[in-house]
């Protein structure tokens, strides 16, 4: 994540002045791996953080990555399951060959490192909310 004054344009925001850079594609589109069968068990995260206007307008920036976003959402979402999963959505996309991925869900088109950072800053914000007796 990087910090400056004012967030990149296609930048995914983390916070106020806090984001994940974007990666510029050199493929089409249609060249995406399709990765809405794997967010299933991830509904209720990205319903509970899509806050600021709906994904099928804003893509990303309808979401809030937020620490403080993250938070309030835990009161729809259970933390460990929410790591467990992301963990699993992780590794499906490390076994996935193409460089980039789509979701219409997400209304996204993105290099798969820039999504997978995505994931790690959500999973090291969820985690932070598990008590220290249940981390694994």
């Amino acid at each position: 994540m990087n910090k400056a004054l004012t967030r990149p344009q296609n930048a995914i925001a983390t916070g106020p002045d806090t984001w994940i850079e974007h990666v510029a594609l050199a493929v089409p589109y249609r060249q995406a791996v399709p990765i809405d069968d794997l967010l299933p068990d991830l509904a209720a995260m990205w319903a509970a953080l899509e806050t600021h206007c709906v994904a099928g307008c804003c893509g990303f920036d309808a979401f809030d990555f937020s620490a403080d976003g993250v938070g309030a959402s835990l009161s729809k979402v259970n933390a460990a399951r929410t790591c467990e999963a992301l963990a699993t959505l992780r590794e499906n996309l490390l076994a996935l060959r193409a460089n980039a991925v789509s979701s219409k869900r997400l209304n996204m088109f993105c290099d798969k490192g820039e999504f997978l950072a995505l994931l790690a800053h959500l999973d090291s914000c969820y985690r932070s909310a598990i008590p220290c007796g249940r981390r694994r």
